[in-house]
């Protein structure tokens, strides 16, 4: 119940673009596990944790803590708010969809939804852009343009909630399911004696292209990685081929960008202690901070999870949460075990 607690406090949190009540969150909760935790100039968290020993390794645990939001670009003269997207918002989910405008203290807005009565036959299937789309905020222009500005951020209304015994839905899971996995590893290390040194990074910008994980690998300078993000899980309208399911484990990552000597490790240590997991290959980059991280410096050697995730991008992502705690212990094994061995 305690990870479910803290994967709602960081799911409601808004973390896109510029804002960091995210970010402060997860620093809130990090801070209980390390020794020291700061922020850089970007805004990612870092912790350390040092476990004592001369000439220690540094393994970092990566997760991001941004999230896929809008940004205000004008409000007409009917009171409508409209914005432009930052990061991959998928559209087909933003009719009627609930958000929060920040503007001088959050407004809820409902993104504008033509009935189907309304439209030509011509224009049924057709999908404006997110730049047409007006956000309805229940106000005047006048009203609404003294306290709503462009610039001012846009993230999907907090909606976190339970849907069975293991799946939870709510927004940014994406990657707030990776940030839970690494909380919950700490609570396997704090338990025992570490012989290497951690380093934890929540990374912001992910979204935007990986930037925050740059700068923040740059600064740690480990010499091991592990990356965690989410990845597709299947829905029947997904192609199987290119999903993982839900509940199964967490997908270790096969990729010509990360070290195959990490790939090998966490799949033995998973079939070792019977930790369920799930295989993604991936023939070039894998689109996630793994990257940014592995080229950093001069290079350190990565591994990536990630947690199998149903519609992504949307307001509505669901997650399993055995697939958290599977991939918080693996990471956990990997740290106790595996980075002596490489």
């Amino acid at each position: 119940m305690q990870l479910i607690k803290s994967l709602e406090l960081l799911s409601n949190a808004a973390g896109a673009g510029g804002l960091t009540d995210a970010a402060d969150t997860a620093q809130a909760i990090l801070s209980k596990y390390c020794d020291t935790v700061e922020r850089d100039a970007l805004g990612s968290v870092i912790g350390r944790i040092d476990c004592g020993k001369k000439d220690a390794k540094l393994l970092l645990l990566e997760a991001h803590i941004d999230e896929i939001g809008l940004i205000v670009t004008r409000i007409d003269d009917n009171g409508f708010v409209y914005a432009e997207n930052c990061g991959g918002v998928d559209r087909r989910a933003l009719a009627a969809a609930e958000v929060l405008i920040h503007g001088d203290k959050p407004y809820v807005g409902v993104f504008c939804s033509s009935p189907p009565h309304l439209k030509k036959e011509k224009d049924k299937d057709k999908l404006p852009d997110i730049s047409d789309m007006g956000i309805d905020v229940g106000m005047s222009a006048k009203q609404a343009r003294e306290c709503i500005r462009p610039g001012d951020c846009i993230t999907f209304r907090p909606n976190f909630k339970k849907l069975s015994n293991t799946h939870v839905c709510g927004k940014s899971m994406d990657d707030r399911a990776g940030v839970a996995s690494i909380i919950y590893c700490l609570e396997f290390l704090r338990k025992i004696e570490l012989c290497c040194n951690i380093a934890v990074v929540f990374a912001v910008q992910e979204e935007l292209g990986c930037r925050g994980s740059a700068v923040s690998a740059y600064r740690v300078a480990p010499d091991f990685a592990i990356a965690v993000d989410v990845s597709f899980a299947y829905t029947p309208d997904a192609d199987k081929s290119k999903c993982g399911v839900l509940g199964k484990g967490p997908m270790i990552g096969y990729s010509p960008t990360l070290d195959f000597d990490m790939t090998k490790k966490l799949r033995s240590l998973a079939d070792d202690n019977n930790i369920p997991y799930q295989n993604e290959v991936m023939g070039g980059t894998t689109g996630t901070d793994a990257e940014s991280i592995s080229d950093a410096r001069t290079g350190t050697k990565t591994a990536l999870l990630s947690i199998p995730l149903r519609y992504m991008h949307t307001p509505n992502e669901i997650v399993d949460i055995r697939d958290i705690e599977n991939a918080g212990h693996l990471m956990a094994l990997f740290a106790q075990e595996g980075v002596s061995r490489l």
